[in-house]
């Protein structure tokens, strides 16, 4: 990874920590996109001392805010010519309904909107420094999940955390899908990965029973699978892993005609402009 720049976004903690730390001492310049920038602070200088590759450059990325995520895409972009690697690893999984910023639910537009915003938002740049890659962090919970393209964002139907965070990842799986068929013959792989149950801050407003890190995958343990993601040679694009193992996602995540209409939604609830 000697000279490759990659974007690893809730890399102050868990996964994305872990993570970064695989990254580094591989040897790659590591933007740590952090939305607390006090703990993102912390874990650089953490991973610069353990890791000794000072190249784990802090910058913010507020998923919840898209004014923000503007901002972080033009200073990325001024001091960096190339990314050879975007990581979404960042999330939530909140307990009641809230929302962004902008006035989207919490969990659907920290999930989804946000990544698709910034892989858009970057996509010039990652095939410009092709062969790239982009790793979405999902959930095997997407194989129970729907999307209810009606009531996206739970204004009329009743806040279920675990149904919402669901339908976030079954959005996960078929916007790595849908990537990945625009990007085909591009040379930017696209690929998503259920890490497995780990303990990290995720579950930390689930009730205490199921924030036990008992019989839970540690979040080194846990980024084994995006890390093979992120460095293996010649994996195809248009994948779903769940650790270090493809799988077939669910009939849902492969359905083309989903994956168009959550792009063509995203698009417009972002006011990005339609494909042609």
């Amino acid at each position: 990874m000697k000279d490759k720049v990659a974007i690893v976004t809730g890399a102050n903690t868990g996964i994305g920590f872990e993570l970064a730390r695989g990254l580094l001492e591989r040897g790659a310049t590591v933007v740590l996109g952090c939305r607390d920038l006090k703990k993102g602070e912390a874990a650089r200088a953490q991973l610069v001392l353990e890791t000794g590759n000072e190249n784990a450059v802090l910058m913010q990325v507020d998923l919840a805010n898209l004014a923000r995520l503007r901002n972080f895409v033009t200073k990325f972009e001024a001091r960096f010519s190339r990314l050879d690697l975007l990581v979404h690893n960042a999330g939530v999984w909140p307990r009641t309904r809230r929302k962004t910023e902008d006035g989207f639910e919490l969990t659907f537009g920290v999930n989804h909107l946000g990544p698709f915003f910034l892989t858009h938002a970057l996509r010039p740049l990652l095939e410009l420094s092709a062969p790239s890659r982009v790793v979405v962090l999902t959930s095997s919970m997407h194989f129970e999940a729907g999307v209810d393209f009606d009531d996206l964002q739970f204004k009329v139907r009743r806040f279920h955390g675990g149904t919402a965070y669901g339908q976030s990842k079954l959005c996960n799986v078929l916007f790595t899908l849908g990537l990945a068929r625009r990007l085909e013959g591009r040379g930017v792989t696209v690929n998503a990965v259920h890490p497995g149950v780990v303990a990290t801050e995720l579950s930390r407003e689930a009730p205490e029973n199921a924030r036990n890190p008992r019989g839970k995958l540690t979040p080194k343990e846990g980024a084994e699978g995006p890390l093979h993601l992120a460095t293996s040679p010649d994996l195809a694009s248009g994948q779903y892993f769940e650790g270090t193992r493809q799988k077939s996602p669910s009939p849902g995540g492969l359905d083309v005609a989903t994956q168009d209409r959550l792009w063509a939604t995203s698009l417009a609830l972002l006011k990005l402009p339609p494909e042609a």
